[in-house]
C-alpha cells in the first residue's frame, strides 16, 4: 500500500503538452474550490441578484484564470509560475468582485482581450498572431459598449487624471477633448511604430498592453471602479514575466481595491488624488520599460 501511495504521488501524467503529478492535480481542486467557495459566499452580500448572469461571470473567472496561466507558460516556460498565476486569480479580490458582486461589467470584455492576447503570442508567427488580434478588437468593441459616458462628472470611481485636475469644472468640455487628446496620443503611437518599422516582438507585446491597460482608462473621462480590471490582470502576468517588476500589479491592486472600496462603501482611507498618482508613476515606469526594449539602451544611461 505504502508502495502504491509512494508511486502515485510521484507518477507523471500527460495531457496534451501538460505534465502533471497527482499534488499538482490535487492543489490544483483545491485551489478551484477554493476559488468556487469564496465567490459563492460574496454572493450573499445584496449588491446585486444572484442570476444566470452573475453565475455565467463567476464561472470566466476561471477560464480566464487558465488562459493567464498558459499566456504566463508561454512566457516563461515556467509550470510553478503558470500554476501560481493561476491560483492567484482565483483569490484576486477585483476578479471576485466584478464576478460575485457586480456579475457583469468588465468581466466579460476582459475574457476577450486576454484570450486575444494568448493567441497572439502562442504560434505567434502563425494565425494565432490574427486571432489574437481580432479578441483584442472584440474586447475593446464589447468594453467601447460597455462604456457609456456620463455628463455628471469625469469620475465615475476610478482615480483618473481628473481626480488631479479637477473632475467636476468644464465637464462637458473635458469629456470631448480628452477622447480627441486619447485618440491623437493611439494614433500617434501607432504611427511611431509604423514609420520606425518597429517589430512587436512578445515582450513588447505585453508591454505595450500594460502601458493601454493603464493609459486608456487613465484619460478617459467618466470611468468606473471596475475600468483598471484589464490592467490588474495584466500587472500580475508583467510581473510573472519581469519578477523585478512585483511592485507594479501591488500598487495597481491597492488603487482598484480601493476604487471598489469606495463605490461599495462610499468610503476611502486615502484621498483619490493619491491614487491617480500612482497610476501616473505606474504609466511612466511602465512607458520607460517600453523605450528600453525597443532600444536595447538603459534609459538612465540615455539621459
Amino acid at each position: 500500500m505504502d508502495e502504491f501511495l509512494r508511486n502515485l504521488i510521484i507518477k507523471e501524467w500527460k495531457l496534451g503538452k501538460l505534465k502533471f503529478t497527482f499534488l499538482d492535480a490535487l492543489l490544483a481542486v483545491c485551489i478551484t474550490g477554493t476559488g468556487l467557495m469564496i465567490r459563492l459566499a460574496m454572493t450573499k452580500y445584496e449588491y446585486t441578484v444572484t442570476d444566470s448572469r452573475k453565475l455565467g461571470a463567476m464561472l470566466i473567472d476561471f477560464i480566464l484564470a487558465f488562459f493567464c496561466a498558459e499566456i504566463v507558460y508561454e512566457y516563461t516556460r515556467h509550470r510553478n509560475k503558470a500554476f501560481l498565476t493561476y491560483s492567484i486569480f482565483l483569490i484576486y479580490p477585483t476578479m471576485i468582485a466584478n464576478s460575485a458582486l457586480y456579475g457583469e461589467n468588465s468581466v466579460y470584455y476582459v475574457f476577450f482581450f486576454f484570450v486575444g492576447l494568448y493567441y497572439f503570442v502562442n504560434n505567434f508567427e502563425k494565425k494565432g498572431k490574427w486571432l489574437g488580434l481580432l479578441g483584442i478588437v472584440a474586447g475593446a468593441a464589447g468594453a467601447a459598449a460597455r462604456f457609456r459616458l456620463s455628463s455628471e462628472s469625469l469620475n465615475l470611481g476610478w482615480p483618473n487624471f481628473y481626480e488631479i485636475i479637477g473632475k467636476e469644472a468644464f465637464v462637458d468640455l473635458y469629456n470631448q477633448v480628452s477622447l480627441l487628446c486619447l485618440l491623437g496620443i493611439l494614433f500617434t503611437i501607432a504611427y511611431v511604430f509604423v514609420k520606425q518599422g518597429i517589430e512587436i516582438t512578445k515582450d513588447l507585446a505585453l508591454r505595450l498592453f500594460l502601458f493601454l491597460a493603464l493609459l486608456i482608462p487613465y484619460l478617459a473621462p467618466s470611468m468606473p471602479a471596475w475600468a483598471g480590471m484589464t490592467a490588474d490582470i495584466a500587472a500580475l502576468i508583467y510581473c510573472m514575466r519581469w519578477p523585478k517588476k512585483f511592485y507594479v500589479p501591488m500598487l495597481h491592486l491597492i488603487v482598484s481595491y480601493s476604487a471598489y472600496a469606495l463605490e461599495l462603501n462610499k468610503v476611502t482611507k486615502l484621498p483619490m488624488v493619491l491614487y491617480s498618482v500612482i497610476l501616473l508613476f505606474l504609466l511612466m515606469d511602465t512607458g520607460v520599460g517600453i523605450y528600453e526594449e525597443i532600444t536595447g539602451e538603459k534609459f538612465a544611461r540615455r539621459q
